[in-house]
């Protein structure tokens, strides 16, 4: 008996990994899949609600027709935002080369590495990566789609199967969990889609006042931003302010644009998120970055978005059940003591 409870922490641990290991191998499945199944979460409310106005089948038909149009507008502006951006970004060409020669310079100049022999070539091998993964991310949007006009249907069924198949305790804890979790994430799917709304707007507007080209693309990339917590607002500082290094000559400009950007980033990080945000994640600020570096490293750029709600809901299923309660109290935030209650 000592030797099984010695033997018993490892084995779970082991399981973890090889499980983790599963998860990455099968990216190009999974990813899909887990898509599709937040997308589910988000149009089942609609689908309820159409379902008191329409007959079921017409109501499914609505649904879908409601989600592709959503997601079809979003491709064409970014496609049509992106497009812009790559076309026109070989004009600023020798202006990138300057302002490198100078960031390498003042960075010698302050005694700290600096990067050698890098130009425009080099920085386009490193952005292209990024944008290739965007274009393969809108690429799975048709299997998604089907995925979920398969799987919509298909929840009618899903709490009589689990119980059914894993038994009433087992199957009314794992419905449990599946509520919380498309509660949680149709929650957190609303608030940042107004909030990054909010954010892209600000951004457009503000790059359009001063002149700042690619208006638009600044405002997209600010919308998207906003679904990377904590860093996300850090970096989106960074491209609008080299783009007025190279676009403008006046360093006075320069510092409105990084000025401009700083102040929405504020407002939105301390005004904004807090009011309409607030704690719902119920997740430590570290716990946040180590799950957007970690998921990451599982699937990628994909996974870096997708890493706050997938955490929150493995702390929703661990908190179901005994076994794994103490790890949703671990990845909770504050004292963890009163985070589900």
């Amino acid at each position: 008996m000592a030797a099984n409870e010695i033997k018993n922490p490892y084995l779970g641990f082991i399981c973890l990994v090889l499980g983790f290991v599963v998860i990455y191998l099968l990216k190009p499945v999974l990813l899909p899949v887990v898509l599709s199944l937040f997308l589910i979460a988000i149009a089942w409310p609609i689908t309820v609600w159409l379902n008191s106005i329409f007959p079921k089948n017409i109501s499914y038909v609505l649904s879908y027709v409601a989600l592709i149009a959503l997601f079809g507008f979003f491709a064409g502006l970014s496609y049509i935002s992106i497009a812009q951006f790559i076309s026109r970004m070989p004009e600023y060409e020798s202006q990138f080369t300057t302002l490198l020669a100078e960031i390498t310079a003042w960075l010698r100049s302050m005694g700290l590495p600096a990067p050698r022999d890098l130009n425009a070539e080099q920085l386009q091998a490193v952005i292209t990566p990024f944008i290739s993964t965007f274009y393969s991310t809108l690429g799975h949007l048709g299997l998604v789609v089907g995925l979920v006009i398969l799987g919509l249907p298909e929840l009618v069924y899903w709490e009589d199967k689990l119980d059914n198949c894993l038994g009433k305790s087992d199957g009314g804890r794992w419905r449990q969990a599946a509520a919380e979790s498309a509660v949680s994430f149709q929650k957190y799917m609303t608030v940042m889609f107004y909030i990054g709304l909010l954010a892209g707007a600000l951004t457009t507007g503000f790059c359009w006042a001063v002149g700042l080209d690619f208006a638009l693309f600044w405002g997209l990339l600010a919308f998207i931003m906003n679904f990377l917590p904590i860093i996300g607002a850090a970096l989106m500082m960074i491209p609008p302010t080299a783009m007025a290094a190279m676009q403008f000559n006046d360093p006075m400009m320069i510092w409105i644009v990084f000025g401009g950007m700083l102040g929405i980033q504020f407002f939105m990080g301390n005004i904004i998120d807090p009011k309409f945000q607030g704690k719902f994640l119920s997740m430590s600020p570290y716990i946040i970055l180590v799950s957007i570096a970690f998921w990451t490293l599982i699937w990628g750029v994909p996974g870096a978005f997708l890493a706050v709600p997938l955490t929150h809901i493995f702390m929703i299923v661990f908190h179901q059940f005994p076994q794994t309660r103490k790890w949703a109290c671990l990845l909770s935030e504050g004292k963890g003591s009163n985070q589900f209650n």
